[in-house]
């Protein structure tokens, strides 16, 4: 989904920088290879695209705090951000149309063999509002572990990278976490 802030006022062939940011992950080539062949110059657009390995929680707030204009991000993690926050960012498009397929995420060394074997498990997030955060919410909904009065389910401190998440389940800080499963 492409987002930017209800501020952003973009008109054709301006002459302004336009900041993006994606995950540094397969969904963004195309917006490399469009920097790459100066596509975006050849429409009198400056285009700088800005990885952002912390997901959908980190561009949220590079959107709040004036880091990026365009974000190409989780549809879950920018609705429930609207949804808390308010409306001061519009989502303009959809990117991707096909659903993502997330996996759960053992360490090396977990002895956890099923999805019912995660109740009260604590979860691993890159950060708060992030995919990571948002399916492992939408499983625990799933399984029926959010149950008043107290959910079954925990969440890490956020760790921001693929790679701290990747750590965590192997020194078990955390049980498990969730990534889309063709990047994991």
């Amino acid at each position: 989904i492409l987002c930017l802030p209800r501020s952003v006022a973009f008109s054709p062939r301006m002459s302004t920088r336009i900041r993006v940011g994606g995950v540094p992950e397969h969904f963004n080539i195309p917006w490399k290879i469009a920097l790459e062949s100066k596509m975006f110059e050849a429409e009198g657009l400056d285009v700088e695209f800005i990885e952002y390995p912390g997901g959908t929680g980190a561009m949220r707030q590079g959107l709040r705090s004036d880091q990026l204009d365009v974000a190409v991000a989780l549809t879950e993690g920018l609705v429930a951000d609207i949804a808390m926050n308010g409306r001061d960012v519009v989502i303009v498009g959809t990117y991707v149309q096909s659903p993502l397929n997330w996996a759960v995420v053992c360490g090396r060394e977990s002895t956890l063999t099923g999805r019912h074997e995660l109740r009260g498990a604590t979860f691993g997030v890159s950060n708060m509002g992030s995919g990571s955060h948002i399916m492992a919410t939408v499983l625990a909904d799933q399984e029926s572990w959010l149950v008043d009065p107290s959910p079954d389910v925990k969440f890490s401190a956020p760790v921001g990278r693929f790679d701290a998440l990747r750590q965590g389940v192997n020194d078990r800080t955390f049980d498990a976490f969730l990534w889309e499963y063709f990047m994991t």
